[in-house]
């Protein structure tokens, strides 16, 4: 029995039993960064696990390894991620199988997205049932699922009316629009209504190019300049400078993370939230909660 520390540069041990400690995170191999002066933690998930090979999926005909896997993948596909050398097959619960047959614990559930775990029962049969009733009909027409889920949803939350969308950073293009529109309309007769908009250091909000633009860190949006104007970036918690910057008839939605992941796990004050939410409302501002990942 050996032990690894998987990275994201590592090479898969190839023991078939090994004793794995392993790391899952976004974007950085290390821990503990430093830059600009600032200590920065990044989250990962750690476990020690035992790691037993199974012939789930090892010998399986025509079932590729990893290497080739990795190989072809660097052939075919456009090279967006930095992908931790590990080629998945299969999951149940919350397992996950390489194409060896190597078990791990998936501790990042597609980055916030399976929290029922792989294979779930329940969430098969409703899959199923639903598809074999009307699948994709798109929003011309209605459905009841999608009027279900939203009563569910507003009965749930602050909302009053719910947008549905694709990912994080689509829902956050729709914030700026309904944000802009929202100043039009509430302001029919300004000669140029508010358009600007505030962000904070630190923040993630997607990589399409309006999020990109309320995006803080110039490694994710320099390539892509110019990208939408009119975005200022504060100290995030920063109370004092933020009142100086709200300004009626030019800012038209404050974004902020209550718990800014991608950032590092930094949690805003209760104090720091009212504020936002008291300052906008003098404004006449809008105040958009990214929610979107805060594991």
């Amino acid at each position: 029995m050996s032990s690894v520390h998987v990275c994201l540069n590592n090479p898969l041990s190839p023991s078939r039993t090994l004793r794995r400690s392993f790391s899952l995170h976004r974007e950085t191999p290390s821990l503990l960064g430093i830059g600009n002066g600032r200590r920065t933690l990044h989250a990962i998930a750690c476990l020690n696990v035992e790691v037993e090979a199974t012939d789930s999926n090892a010998g399986k005909p025509g079932l590729l390894k990893s290497k080739e896997v990795m190989e072809t993948e660097a052939r075919v596909l456009v090279g967006t991620y930095a992908r931790a050398p590990v080629v998945l097959a299969s999951g149940k619960g919350c397992k996950l199988y390489d194409v060896e047959g190597r078990e791990y614990l998936d501790m990042s559930a597609g980055i916030a997205v399976n929290a029922l775990g792989h294979g779930d029962e329940d969430w098969l049969k409703a899959v199923v049932e639903q598809a074999t009733t009307l699948t994709h009909v798109s929003n011309m027409y209605y459905s009841l699922p999608q009027v279900e889920l939203a009563k569910r949803l507003v009965a749930s939350s602050f909302a009053d009316r719910v947008f549905f969308s694709n990912s994080g950073t689509e829902a956050n293009e729709a914030a700026i629009k309904f944000s802009r529109k929202f100043q039009r309309y509430t302001h029919p007769d300004a000669k140029e209504p508010a358009t600007e908009f505030i962000s904070f250091t630190n923040s993630f909000h997607g990589r399409t190019m309006g999020a990109l633009a309320l995006t803080s860190k110039e490694h994710y949006r320099s390539p892509f300049e110019p990208v939408m104007p009119g975005v200022t970036f504060l100290e995030y918690g920063n109370i004092q400078v933020t009142k100086e910057l709200i300004q009626q008839g030019r800012t038209a939605a404050v974004f902020v993370e209550p718990i800014q992941g991608e950032g590092g796990i930094y949690s805003a004050t209760k104090e720091f939230l009212q504020f936002l939410r008291s300052a906008c409302d003098d404004a006449g501002t809008l105040l958009v909660f990214d929610e979107v990942i805060i594991c």
